[in-house]
Order: C-alpha cells, then sequence, then structure tokens
C-alpha cells in the first residue's frame, strides 16, 4: 500500500520504480489518498522487456513457482534468442502503456519449456523488492519509437 493516490495524479496502471529507477510494479488499485501496488513478481503483472544487449523481445511476468525464488519469467522469447547470464532487461515501451528502459533485471537462465518447442528466461529483478521503503511512480511520460 502507498500513502498517496489520485489526489496525487496517481491511476491504475502507472509504473512504480525504486530510488535508482528499477522497476518494482504497477499501480493496481487506487484511492483518493492511497494507492495499492502489485510488485513485478505478482502473476498478474507483465511488461514487454527487450533484452539491452541482443534488442530481442519478450513479456516479463510474475510466476508462482519462480515467486519463491523471488524470481519472474521472460516468455515468448524469438527461437534465435542468444541471451546470457547477467543480461540486462529493460522495459521496451512498445504499445505506449508503460515507458520504454525502466530497468526490470538480469537473465538468471535460459530454459526450455515443457513441450520443448519454446525457450524461456528466469530473471531476477534489480530492485530490492524485500527492503523497499521509498519508490516513486511515474505518472506521465513520453512515448519514444
Amino acid at each position: 500500500m502507498l500513502g498517496k493516490g489520485t489526489d496525487f495524479g496517481i491511476s491504475i496502471g502507472n509504473c512504480v520504480v525504486d530510488a535508482r529507477g528499477n522497476l518494482v510494479g504497477v499501480i493496481s488499485d487506487a484511492g483518493l489518498t492511497w494507492s495499492r501496488m502489485s510488485s513485478l513478481l505478482d502473476t498478474d503483472c507483465q511488461f514487454g522487456a527487450s533484452v539491452f544487449r541482443t534488442g530481442d523481445l519478450g513479456i516479463t511476468g510474475g510466476d508462482l513457482t519462480l515467486m519463491l525464488e523471488n524470481q519472474l519469467k521472460l516468455n515468448y522469447l524469438p527461437n534465435d534468442a542468444r541471451l546470457l547470464h547477467g543480461d540486462l532487461l529493460v522495459t521496451s515501451g512498445l504499445g505506449g502503456y508503460y515507458p520504454s528502459g525502466l530497468v526490470i533485471g538480469t537473465v538468471d537462465q535460459v530454459l526450455t519449456d515443457d513441450s520443448g518447442m519454446t525457450q524461456y528466461a528466469t530473471v531476477t529483478p534489480k530492485a530490492d523488492l524485500a527492503s523497499l521503503k521509498e519508490v516513486f511512480v511515474v505518472t506521465d511520460f513520453d512515448v519514444v519509437e
């Protein structure tokens, strides 16, 4: 829960970042003087993501199994993606719903799904979600294409 709400320009869908600009989550509910944030690890949160080094695109989202390990999942990787451990993930900004360039986290490992047909990556968030004391809400941004 955050102690600011719609009276301060906060609305549902706004991104929440830590003091270093790392993505923490998204506003999921808001009242006049309060708002509720869903963290990156929440299964309801999904963000378009880009691998900074390669430009490969995917969708990051919470996963019930990975949540216990403080990780999220990068899905819909292209078949020719060549991700490496430590690759940086940032928001893609595609569609204009979220700003581009917010740091999501780093690739931990690349795995093949149970069908053997597609790859996904596990991602460790860059923000220290367990020790947050102060966050910032992005209420406005310019779409960069």
